[in-house]
């Protein structure tokens, strides 16, 4: 067992080595910020297998927590999360008003105090709160047909921390994907747009610093910045990620941009489904009598207002994105960019905060072939139809990782069509 854990981690950091290929200018925009990734490990592996066993050396002794006492911690988690995101905005609502007054001094003063208390308190649950989850998640995958002689293979093992922000680059003439590196979480925007605009000013790249849910490490990284029902589906997703790495689908994950939407919208569609049925194990409640409860993600995190019939951010989203293809294969490239600043103003006074939208915003969100940013992309579709059509979900994962070619999957699907 634990030779293969160390496997898994050795092929891991190989992979992420061998297609971290940067241009020396981004090299040199993101080295104050870049993330550790051996440090990192090194930090969190061993610390997590430590806990696991003092963990069941406890659940041994009888001394671990009722279910109910787990559900009930993670829940008091994930709201003491809700009440730091508020106080951050507060925060910036204060600070960015007229000259600071006495009041606003101890206000300002007051809320950050409460927001040391809460994160003091927040970081002493979360080792517990992460194995409630990952034991929730590995739970429902024994229940789906994925149990190993060991057990889930590999093992569901998250941190709940602050993800990694990464650098998307892409060609400004096409969209393409390409990854600049991960860096730290939480940079801001100053930051951000420091790091863009060198890229972009001596490069042909078209840039943009994005942030992440989670990160398909081992450990996985999932972003406490979140809610229950979203930190289950990006545990899940990650763990599909992670699982389909020993085979060929996840291997060639890197090796073009078709490969790595099918990787992302595989596991999307897997990880939505895994993590409602986990939250519903967690939760002690039977899950709703549905087909296959897939629904498509936020893009980019961002909240819908309170009337989404009035805006149809996918659908303005996915005609925005097929004009700007329309735009480049003509060879305007000044002409979408405008377009796109253009139709970001247009998504910002609907109340969709959007930084930054070009050419790197939709390689990135494009490869999530379920969202507005896809186009025209069929991959989407032709996964769906194929978990529409499998028996179960470890089925229709089997199925999916043995793929080399998204034109070999695509065969597949129009071939065994009922």
């Amino acid at each position: 067992m634990r030779f293969k854990i160390c496997l898994w981690f050795l092929l891991g950091l190989a992979l992420l080595s061998v297609h971290d290929f940067r241009p020396s200018v981004v090299a040199l925009a993101t080295s104050p910020y870049e993330f550790r990734l051996v440090g990192w490990e090194l930090r969190n592996l061993p610390d997590k297998w430590v806990r696991r066993a003092v963990n069941g050396a406890r659940s041994f002794l009888n001394n671990s927590p009722e279910p109910g006492q787990q559900a009930a911690q993670v829940r008091h988690y994930f709201r003491l999360g809700k009440r730091v995101q508020a106080i951050n905005r507060q925060l910036i609502t204060l600070q960015a008003g007229a000259l600071p007054t006495t009041e606003t001094s101890r206000q300002i003063a007051e809320l950050r105090r409460e927001r040391e208390d809460l994160t003091y308190t927040r970081n002493a649950f979360r080792p517990r709160v992460e194995e409630t989850l990952e034991s929730a998640v590995a739970d429902t995958l024994q229940e789906l047909g994925f149990k190993a002689w060991t057990g889930v293979f590999p093992p569901v093992d998250t941190a709940l921390t602050g993800s990694p922000t990464v650098l998307i680059l892409s060609p400004r003439e096409r969209i393409e994907r390409i990854e600049g590196g991960l860096m730290s979480a939480g940079l801001d925007n100053d930051a951000r747009e420091r790091i863009e605009a060198r890229v972009e000013t001596e490069t042909e790249w078209s840039a943009l610093v994005a942030n992440t849910g989670g990160i398909a490490l081992y450990p996985s990284i999932v972003s406490d910045d979140t809610q229950l029902e979203y930190a289950l589906e990006v545990i899940a997703h990650e763990w599909v990620h992670q699982w389909l790495w020993f085979r060929p689908l996840g291997r060639r994950y890197f090796e073009s941009g078709d490969l790595t939407t099918l990787n992302e919208t595989v596991a999307t569609i897997a990880g939505i489904e895994i993590g409602q049925l986990a939250r519903h194990r967690l939760e002690g409640t039977e899950p709703p009598p549905m087909g296959h409860p897939y629904h498509p993600p936020t893009i980019g995190g961002h909240t819908p207002p309170g009337n989404p019939v009035r805006f149809d951010f996918q659908a303005e989203m996915r005609a925005t994105r097929v004009r700007v293809d329309e735009l480049l294969a003509a060879g305007d490239v000044s002409g979408a960019e405008a377009y796109m600043e253009a139709r970001r103003r247009i998504f910002v006074a609907e109340g969709y905060p959007i930084r930054k939208l070009n050419q790197a915003y939709f390689a990135f969100h494009g490869a999530y072939a379920t969202t507005g940013a896809a186009g025209v992309s069929v991959i989407g579709e032709q996964v769906l139809e194929l978990r529409r059509r499998s028996p179960s979900l470890a089925e229709f994962l089997r199925t999916a990782a043995q793929f080399t070619s998204a034109a070999e999957f695509a065969n597949y699907v129009e071939r065994v069509k009922p």
